[in-house]
């Protein structure tokens, strides 16, 4: 906050808290009955520390993404779009739940 002299060290969001965050403006824009560009059910890829001996990466529906364990900063959260089932079949080898994956494409992809 502007003004404010207190120090706090530096947060990172995880994958987890950005996947929460995002099913709760689902949740309140349901209730409005708005157009939801994503849902719970959309595809995700979770992804940490990317380059280094310790990443890690993880796809699946955003829901599943409140449960992943993607370790340490730093984290990304993508969120997919249109795919190529050639990038599906990517996703399905990090995977959460490759049923889960497979069950989405395929209605909602190709």
């Amino acid at each position: 906050m502007k003004g404010r002299k207190i120090f706090e060290p530096p947060r990172y969001m995880t994958v987890n808290l950005a996947a929460e965050q995002l099913l709760e403006i689902i949740a309140d824009r349901k209730k409005r009955k708005e157009h939801l560009a994503y849902t719970p059910d959309t595809i995700c890829v979770g992804v940490s520390r990317v380059g280094s001996d310790t990443q890690r990466i993880v796809s699946g529906p955003l829901k599943h993404m409140l449960n992943v364990d993607l370790g340490e900063p730093l984290h990304s959260l993508v969120i997919t779009g249109e795919m190529h089932p050639l990038e599906i079949d990517m996703l399905e080898e990090f995977a959460t739940d490759v049923s889960s994956i497979q069950d989405v494409s395929h209605s909602n992809y190709l």
